[in-house]
This record gives C-alpha cells, sequence and structure tokens, in this order.
C-alpha cells in the first residue's frame, strides 16, 4: 500500500473525478439513497466517491491502509459532521452498515470469495453492496502487476461468488465508465448485491 500512499498528494486528478462522479451516479440510479443509510466506503483514497453522495445518506465511514489518503480525506471532509475516517482494511472492520461500496479496490484483493463473505456479514439486514472496478481486460491496464490479483471480472464471476455469499438480489450494471488508457478503452462495471 506504500505505493497509494507516495501518490496521495497528487490522487485527485480531473479523470479520476469524473470516473468518480460517473460511479457515484450510477450508485444513485440504482440505489434508493435516504439519511438514515450509514454508507462504508473501503479502499476510500481521499474520499472522490463520498463527496458527490455524503450530503444524501446519514453518516460515511471511510476506511484505508494508507495513511496519507486519509490525511487528505480528512483536510476535505472537515465541514462534515457525518464523515468519520479509519486507518483499516475491510478485513478488520467489526461495524455493520446499509452501505458498502468501493470504487476501483476489488481487483487489489487477492480472495474475492473471503471478501464476498465479508461485505455480506458486515451488511445490515437488506443492506446492500455497490462495488465499482474493471470489466475483464487483458492485463495492460495497469503498468505493474504487483499488487494486482484480478484482470478485471466477468459477470458470471461475480454473479457465482456474491450469490455463494449468501446475496439474494445481484445486479451488474455494465460500461458506467470507460477509461481511456494506452490507446484502448477500459470499461468499468458497478455490482450490486442485496442481503
Amino acid at each position: 500500500m506504500s505505493n497509494f500512499n507516495e501518490r496521495a498528494k497528487d490522487w485527485d486528478t480531473e479523470s479520476k473525478i469524473e470516473r468518480s462522479n460517473a460511479i457515484a451516479r450510477s450508485i444513485k440510479n440504482n440505489i434508493k439513497l435516504n439519511k438514515n443509510m450509514n454508507i462504508l466506503d473501503f479502499g476510500c483514497g481521499t474520499g472522490l466517491l463520498i463527496f458527490p453522495l455524503i450530503e444524501e445518506v446519514g453518516a460515511v465511514h471511510g476506511i484505508d491502509l494508507a495513511p496519507n489518503m486519509l490525511d487528505i480525506l480528512k483536510g476535505k471532509g472537515k465541514g462534515y459532521k457525518n464523515l468519520t475516517t479509519e486507518l483499516t482494511g475491510i478485513f478488520e472492520i467489526t461495524s455493520t452498515f446499509d452501505l458498502i461500496m468501493s470504487s476501483m479496490v476489488m481487483h487489489h484483493i487477492e480472495n474475492i470469495t473471503k471478501l464476498a463473505v465479508k461485505l455480506y456479514d458486515s451488511l445490515n439486514l437488506d443492506g446492500i453492496i455497490a462495488i465499482a472496478d474493471l470489466m475483464e481486460e487483458d492485463g495492460s491496464f495497469h503498468d505493474s502487476l504487483d499488487g494486482i490479483y484480478s484482470l478485471g471480472f466477468s459477470n458470471e464471476f461475480l454473479e457465482k461468488i456474491f450469490r455463494g455469499a449468501g446475496f439474494k438480489e445481484i445486479k451488474v450494471v455494465e460500461n458506467i465508465f470507460i477509461i481511456e488508457k494506452n490507446n484502448k478503452k477500459y470499461a468499468l462495471f458497478l455490482l450490486i448485491g442485496k442481503r
């Protein structure tokens, strides 16, 4: 995670902000948010996915393993009383939430089956996950595959793993954003799963 820690100060690029706004729009279009919701953003970084949604929910807890990312998030979020942060990973969380979300984090996690079970167990009754990540790609998205455990995900894989973890309703919204990089186009999906 030191790489993300070092990159924190330059993280909020125009393209990452545009991507996060598109993911937030897809969340709003597919999930009914309300002021009673308690949300977890894991691998939250500098909060790019948090801020487009924070005023529509009750509370947001952002967790990350990079302290510099959280420092920037805290600075940006000073005016929000409903925002808390914690230097920890998803597998260490003991609280439960109404919505758990992440953006471009899942491909950095080695055991997706274990993640799916942890997410299910960390949701309140009728809780929802909203996970945005890369659709299957050829391995060219990242310059280095160090810390990369998946080259995107197929709908079939997501359906199988998350149903197996207990999620009763699963929906994969494809092409919510296209990243243009290396003269190629990489599509993102939003996985929605209901406990």
